[in-house]
């Protein structure tokens, strides 16, 4: 847990899912507490990398290459 600010709250969540998460603090000699912050974190952080994967860069044709081109296709001559 990175940010010890903490804010109390009600959460009403599935009975078995609680049971889950009570076993895990448990078998990790942690709290509730911690594995509810853990699993919100991670949450959050994997929705933001998934946002940030839908970026699209979009391409356009630009019709025949022009990396043949010399002085002479620019200037006219004088």
């Amino acid at each position: 847990m990175t940010n010890m600010n903490l804010t109390r709250t009600t959460l009403r969540i599935n009975t078995n899912l609680k049971k889950a998460a009570e076993k895990q603090a448990n078998e990790q000699h942690t709290t509730l507490q911690a594995i509810f912050n853990d699993a919100l974190e991670q949450y959050l952080d994997n929705d933001a990398k998934r946002t940030a994967k839908k970026i699209v860069f979009e391409t356009h044709d630009l019709g025949k290459p022009l990396d043949n081109l010399n002085r002479s296709d620019y200037y006219s001559k004088l």
